[in-house]
């Protein structure tokens, strides 16, 4: 019987482990790598999703001005769905910048359960609309068509939820989404040229990773399928990133 014992042991202390280990805070000082990545992906989405639907997932300064434009009847040509679009991308961004950080506040912060769930939320909801694509039931490059309206709210909310990840994490100088501050940030700083400077490297990665992505988007999208192919791509990076959050290293006390 205590032989018995002490092989149960680690089967029921394994258990006990792994609650822990989601329930600790994770070690910041590399935290910011995901967030860069996360530039790469919006940058991917977003040029995607504006060469098929018109309409940004991401970046909402865009979006409003597409709102502000539709009160005047403009762009010329253009129907009602250009700033309807705006409004469903705009609010469902919000939401979901709502629901996770309410979420992720209620577990903690930094702690790894919360990033990983925030992480594994936000790939599932790109592989929604990829499958929404994939399948046809919402079409790739139809703009005007109704049933975009399907896809929207997943990949905003999404977008909304990554912002709010940056946020919590405290990478001010990573918004993921928008560059108008970081490229402020960058030509403002007074300490541009010093060596040793670590928010300007990270504002610079920033940049330079959104880019990327938004080539990769633009050339994906030349392809017939090519918006289903980038956000097959941007929500299987999303899990990925999710899963690496449980190699973190602990916060030091």
């Amino acid at each position: 019987m205590a032989f018995e014992s002490e092989e149960l042991t680690p089967l029921i202390t394994r258990p006990k482990r792994l609650r822990q280990h989601l329930l600790n805070p994770v070690d910041l000082q590399n935290a910011y790598i995901p967030l860069l990545v996360c530039c790469f992906v919006t940058g991917l989405i977003d040029a995607a999703a504006y060469n098929a639907w018109g309409t940004f997932m991401g970046m909402q300064t865009g979006n409003t001005i597409f709102l502000a434009l539709g009160t005047a009847g403009l762009p010329k040509g253009s129907k009602h769905f250009q700033w309807l679009r705006s409004i469903v991308a705009i609010s469902t961004f919000m939401l979901g910048s709502l629901l996770a950080s309410n979420i992720t506040s209620r577990i903690g912060n930094t702690r790894r359960l919360s990033l990983v769930l925030s992480f594994l939320l936000q790939g599932l909801a790109v592989f929604v609309s990829a499958i929404l694509i994939t399948t046809s039931i919402v079409p790739q490059n139809e703009p005007n068509s109704d049933k975009i309206f399907i896809g929207i709210p997943f990949l905003a909310a999404q977008s909304g939820a990554q912002v709010a990840a940056s946020r919590a994490l405290g990478f001010g100088e990573i918004p993921t989404t928008v560059l108008t501050s970081v490229y402020n940030d960058l030509a403002s700083d007074t300490k541009a040229f010093a060596k040793d400077n670590p928010k300007r490297n990270r504002r610079f990665a920033a940049a330079t990773m959104l880019l990327l992505g938004g080539i990769c988007g633009g050339w994906l999208s030349r392809l017939d399928e090519g918006f289903g192919i980038a956000l097959w791509i941007g929500g299987a990076i999303k899990i990925l990133l999710a899963l690496s959050w449980l190699s973190y290293e602990d916060a030091k006390d």
